[in-house]
């Protein structure tokens, strides 16, 4: 039976055009006219998983969840069809989602609710609409498709779901390239349930740090009909070569956790991004998807391109509690230490020692002067330079004249050089404190003022204590202002009254070579002479000075040559 449709027409969608006659269509905020769903239609199901795969890649799949269906569309011309559709927000998300089925041979259409129109391409970027109000189908049934070649009316078949659509692919193998490039910071191991303990002895000797969560078979045994109990231990930062060999080892498969319910064998991927479809599953069941191997004979039975449902338990363990570490000594394995009852230590009567320690080397920062070598250093002040006057600090005490300098002591070759053993602490040099106790500890027991005094222990003899205001500088210290004002000595001034004489000041003619110095001639003074000027051209000639102090004035006309040799 044939059914004929009425000829439509089909017309591209202008710039400000306001009203359309397909229903459900409507422009949106860039003038594209479209409807709320997109349904794409792919010639069989692998271009459908094409599609999927790639638009998973750049857009989360949770976000159409809601209102994805993937149905089998029968056509009244004998065509059949996979239908994937979906709610869409604007043409921004639709012009992605029809890009990606394009590339799969899809067939992009918009509209509300039984009418859909072609979406937009680049014969219409503004989209498509009817040519009338009469092109509308009027009996829609299920679904209707306007195109160039009329309306298509299509019957939905059966539903796929996105979730089984998943379970059945088998994740690939990755290539060399991709195995080298991959870095997973967490990596679920899946271990029987005899080979757990084992498994975190291992992981806690390479101190790998795990944790380790129960969980059991959704499916029951086939045999004891009781469900199947296995462990996985989550690892965190674990090394690449252990991986390798925790996935070679029979029992156990290393998994990576793309999320928190899903997990895919590590060195494989799934043909769909599964972190971008993780709403597809249940959260009460974690997936584990095995990968293909082909004709493997290490591949355990059962397992290759399979996936497993499992119940997890909540609460996880960390290896450190489930390991019990034994010490082994000469005689065996040592038990573990048993509690006794202890006792509290009041003191132990240690005596503190000033004790000459090998081998050590340290700055003298103070020196102890004997009383008896006073002469010498006041002699040797009058030799030190200024810059150890103004920072080195004295004071004289008793028995000694102390000399400090925290930077060292340089320059005075005499006197029991000190060292800085504690703040404001003073030992001889080469020496110590015996036990080497902390400071605070040692201030409260010897009763020391480190804000108030100097202390010093010395080699021989009781130690002393030195209050910090009785430091001076060395320069202040050394002199002794009423003595040195004394030394001054004040010497008479007394005005200037003597007035000095105006000077007389007379200015000659020069002559034609007044600056000359002729070439060497025999002469008395190894010049060459020019003759006197004439009477009618002498000048007054400037006064000179005689040894008794009076001035004489030369003649008019005279012959007396000037200091340079020119007239």
């Amino acid at each position: 039976m044939f059914v004929t449709l009425n000829p439509m027409s089909l017309e591209p969608v202008s710039l400000g055009q306001g009203r359309t006659h397909c229903p459900g269509l409507a422009a949106d905020e860039r003038g594209v006219v479209m409807g709320r769903r997109l349904a794409l239609f792919f010639p069989d199901v692998a271009r459908t998983v094409g599609f999927f795969r790639a638009y998973s890649r750049e857009v989360s799949l949770d976000e159409v969840l809601g209102s994805l269906e993937i149905r089998e569309t029968h056509s009244e011309r004998g065509g059949r069809e996979m239908m994937v559709r979906f709610e869409v927000q604007g043409s921004y998300g639709a012009d992605r989602a029809a890009q990606a089925a394009r590339l799969h041979r899809g067939r992009p259409f918009t509209g509300s609710e039984q009418h859909f129109v072609p979406f937009r391409d680049r014969k219409s970027p503004l989209g498509y609409d009817l040519g009338g109000g009469n092109d509308v189908v009027a009996d829609a049934g299920e679904l209707v498709l306007y195109g160039e070649a009329g309306a298509d009316r299509r019957r939905l078949g059966r539903t796929l779901a996105l979730r089984d659509l998943i379970l059945g692919l088998s994740p690939r193998p990755l290539s060399a390239t991709e195995k080298e490039q991959e870095s997973q910071d967490v990596l679920v191991v899946r271990c029987e349930h005899g080979l757990s303990r084992m498994l975190c002895r291992y992981l806690w000797s390479r101190q790998v740090g795990a944790k380790v969560t129960s969980a059991v078979s959704a499916r029951r045994s086939l045999f004891s009909g009781r469900p199947r109990e296995v462990q996985l231990v989550t690892c965190e930062a674990i090394p690449r070569h252990v991986a390798h060999l925790l996935a070679q080892t029979p029992g156990m498969k290393v998994f990576v956790p793309t999320q928190k319910h899903l997990l895919v064998e590590w060195g494989f991927r799934h043909p769909i991004a599964l972190e971008a479809c993780g709403g597809a599953f249940s959260t009460d069941e974690t997936t584990l998807f095995y990968g293909q191997r082909g004709d493997d004979p290490r591949a355990p039975a059962g397992a290759a391109g399979q996936t497993e449902r499992l119940v997890v338990e909540d609460d996880a363990v960390d290896i450190r509690d489930l390991v019990d570490v034994a010490v082994r000594g000469k005689d065996g394995i040592i038990p573990p230490p048993v509690d006794v009852q202890p006792v509290g230590i009041e003191a132990l009567d240690v005596e503190l020692r000033l004790a000459r320690l090998p081998r050590a080397s340290a700055a003298t920062t103070a020196l102890l002067i004997p009383h008896d070598r006073l002469p010498w250093f006041q002699r040797l002040v009058y030799l030190l330079p200024a810059a150890i006057l103004r920072t080195y600090e004295a004071v004289i005490t008793d028995e000694y004249v102390i000399v400090i300098n925290r930077r060292g002591v340089h320059g005075i070759p005499f006197g029991e050089p000190m060292t800085e053993l504690y703040p404001q602490i003073f030992c001889p040099t080469g020496m110590g404190l015996l036990p080497r106790v902390d400071y605070d500890l040692l201030r409260e027991h010897l009763q020391i003022q480190p804000d108030q005094s100097l202390t010093f222990f010395r080699e021989r003899g009781a130690p002393f204590a030195v209050p910090l205001a009785a430091l001076k500088p060395l320069s202040r210290a050394v002199v002794a202002p009423d003595r040195a004002r004394a030394s001054i000595i004040e010497l008479a001034t007394r005005p200037l009254v003597e007035e000095l004489a105006m000077p007389s000041v007379q200015h000659k003619r020069q002559g034609a070579f007044s600056l000359w110095r002729g070439t060497v001639v025999d002469g008395t003074d190894g010049r060459k002479q020019l003759p006197p000027p004439s009477s009618s051209t002498a000048v007054a000639a400037l006064p000179l000075a005689r040894d008794d102090g009076s001035q004489e004035r030369g003649a008019p006309g005279s012959d007396r040559p000037d200091d340079d040799g020119a007239p």
